[in-house]
């Protein structure tokens, strides 16, 4: 959608005032910041109500996004064309000036439920279900859901209770709320996740697979017939040790008295290993009928004996891999004591392991007292040794390897996890990880890439590279989080240009309109070479050149994007070229350049603007009548040094100026006396 689209009938004058309008997304939805629909929020974010121009029946609602979070606009469009399925449906999603926010945000427009939540909230509890209830409003009703996810390999990632609602107000079925609004997973509580989503932090669970939804269903399922979390009265490492330890569906289903069948499709959903899950098709033939065997995943192997480590006792290398990990210190000193390799070896009989763990810990031996440089490496190392299929682990750190670029974004803020992915990054522990399964996945061949990337723009610290390229180029629908855009919502390189417009009529210009958070969107973005403007711009000492490249950058988007108008930002631009112009050595042409500059920037092409300060001929015409101009003025101050030396009262120039006068003044007497004798004689 235009920015035009965006901004028309949007009630957000441009002095930030609200004018009490319609806030219109597009030219159809109505949102209405004065109805806001609480029961129909997710965490962090509100909905609000939202009427239909074309006079559509059906209530709807939108989601206002975060500024600082990027909406899942990478799978929204797939979302769209799904119809008649039994979840929330994006109807049309944009960016609209939002009053109450006084800025502009990312809506999401969807269409109300016909009924409540199923369950309130998480920790909510209600009377248990029936199984037959179950199997018929739950599992029936979602099964086209899960085809349509299974066979285009989308995942939803919010399958949970408290994200399904009843259809209607018979209560007869139900469907699944919104999945868009942030990042997958996210509002997931741990449970609902397989082994390694529960152990990683909800902003780094990532996409993941199909299988992921599969599971949560198996969890939503078992939520529904105990009526609330069947784990409230433990604590998270609890229940995920006890995942490890006894499967997902021990730890899980516990004592809950279930019939076989009902004990068959848990199993079946909550296996551990991904590849044996129940899928459509298994789901599809035991809602027919079938009866099957689920394999479940085989359990850690048990050691001989166990490993003490803060104050507990452990059997298995995934199991320690995990309680080192959520406590850093004190596993940095457990494996100083030099015994971790030896218990792998003797107690679990897998050499292979204890090679890893020993050539993992080699380079902390390597100091008798305090930590050693790459120490905190070498224990993410032990741990990826110890349970490869664990999340990639780094101090207070814990990722799915495809939510990392995704845990970086959202944690940018925070100056020392940003300081700590960035050491991840540095320390190519991403590869390092992926280098580790024992099978190589076509997925994973893609983000390896990506951390490259990110490792070389992390190890180049200057505007256009560094952090904030890294950020951009590993999340490409993140939006731009610049302090001059932090009113707006700018996701793609389009809108940039429009926004900083707005900066400008808005008279916030106080700084240039490019940043380090702005050159890196740009570079991470724009497909033609920037580097002369990035280079420009690393030259903060020089004004001249540095304003210069602040037109050529965004010079450059606008040749990129096509051509629009932007006025205020050319007059924005055309007031840093002061120094630019002054550059120029003639006075006059400077006065011209100005009076030109001013009228270019009217018409807001920027292209046009630079080409003004950035004629090669023209500063070739300067430079020489500037060279030629020292090369008069030298003259002349030569001539007047020998003037006021005496050049023209010395004797020699008087007796050389008295001889040539003296022969002037002859010649002409000579003359006239023959012109006499000549004319005495005619006459």
């Amino acid at each position: 959608m235009s920015a035009q689209e965006e901004e028309k009938g949007s009630g957000h004058r441009h002095d930030g005032a609200y004018d009490g309008s319609a806030v219109m997304l597009g030219d159809r939805f109505r949102l209405k910041p004065d109805m806001p629909l609480p029961e129909l929020g997710v965490p962090g974010l509100k909905a609000y109500a939202v009427s239909d121009e074309r006079g559509a029946p059906k209530s709807l609602y939108a989601l206002i996004c975060r500024q600082d979070v990027a909406a899942r606009t990478d799978v929204l469009a797939q979302f769209a064309r799904f119809r008649r399925l039994p979840m929330s449906i994006p109807l049309r999603s944009g960016v609209v000036d939002w009053p109450p926010a006084r800025a502009r945000r990312f809506a999401i427009v969807f269409e109300q439920p016909g009924g409540e939540r199923v369950l309130p909230s998480a920790d909510a509890t209600i009377e248990p279900w029936r199984e037959d209830r179950v199997v018929r409003t739950v599992m029936q009703p979602l099964m086209p859901l899960f085809k349509e996810l299974s066979d285009r390999i989308l995942t939803h990632r919010s399958i949970r209770a408290d994200n399904l609602f009843f259809s209607d107000a018979s209560r007869e079925s139900v469907i699944v709320g919104e999945c868009f609004s942030g990042p997958p997973a996210i509002n997931q509580p741990y449970y609902y996740e397989p082994i390694d989503g529960s152990m990683a932090m909800p902003e780094g669970r990532g996409p993941g697979q199909p299988a992921d939804d599969f599971y949560a269903l198996g969890v939503t399922i078992l939520t529904l017939l105990c009526g609330g979390n069947p784990v409230a009265d433990l604590s998270q490492d609890e229940v995920v040790e006890a995942k490890i330890t006894k499967g997902s569906y021990a730890a899980l289903v516990r004592d809950a008295r279930l019939s076989l069948p009902m004990v068959e499709v848990l199993r079946g959903l909550l296996c551990d290993d991904a590849e044996q899950r129940w899928r459509y098709e298994d789901l599809n033939m035991w809602m027919n009928g079938r009866h099957l065997s689920p394999k479940q995943a085989l359990l850690p192997q048990k050691a001989a004996r166990t490993f003490a480590f803060d104050d507990k006792e452990y059997m298995n290398a995934p199991a320690l891999s995990h309680a080192l990990g959520r406590a850093w210190p004190k596993a940095l000193m457990a494996i100083r004591k030099n015994d971790l390799e030896s218990w792998v070896r003797r107690s679990l009989g897998d050499d292979a392991r204890a090679e890893a763990v020993r050539h993992s810990t080699q380079a902390a031996f390597a100091s008798t007292s305090g930590r050693v440089a790459g120490e905190d490496r070498m224990l993410a190392r032990v741990l990826m040794a110890l349970d490869e299929s664990a999340p990639m682990r780094y101090r207070d750190i814990s990722v799915r390897i495809d939510g990392l670029a995704q845990a970086f974004a959202v944690n940018y803020h925070n100056d020392e996890k940003r300081q700590t992915f960035a050491e991840i990054f540095a320390q190519r522990l991403p590869q390092t990880w992926i280098e580790n399964q024992p099978a190589m996945r076509p997925e994973l061949s893609v983000l390896r890439r990506t951390f490259d990337t990110a490792a070389f723009t992390l190890g180049k610290p200057r505007i256009g590279q560094g952090a904030e390229r890294a950020l951009y180029s590993s999340n490409p629908n993140w939006p731009c989080q610049s302090p001059l855009l932090k009113q707006d919502y700018v996701a793609e390189l389009e809108d940039l240009l429009p926004a900083l417009e707005r900066v400008a009529r808005e008279g916030r210009t106080e700084r240039p309109p490019v940043d380090p958070h702005i050159a890196g969107f740009v570079a991470a973005k724009i497909k033609s070479s920037i580097d002369q403007a990035l280079g420009e711009l690393g030259t903060t000492d020089e004004p001249a050149v540095f304003h210069l490249g602040v037109l050529r950058l965004l010079s450059d988007v606008q040749r990129a994007v096509g051509p629009m108008q932007t006025p205020y930002l050319a007059a924005w631009c055309a007031s840093l070229l002061k120094p630019v112009i002054e550059g120029f050595h003639n006075r006059t042409r400077r006065e011209q350049m100005i009076e030109m500059a001013r009228q270019l920037a009217a018409k807001g092409n920027l292209t046009t603007l630079l080409s003004l300060v950035d004629d090669q001929l023209r500063r070739e015409a300067d430079a020489q009548g500037f060279e030629n101009a020292k090369a008069e003025f030298a003259a002349l101050v030569e001539q007047a040094n020998w003037l006021r030396g005496g050049g023209m009262t010395s004797p020699a120039i008087i007796k050389r100026h008295a001889r040539e006068t003296s022969s002037i003044v002859s010649s002409v007497i000579a003359g006239v006396a023959v012109l006499g004798i000549t004319l005495a004689s005619v006459f």
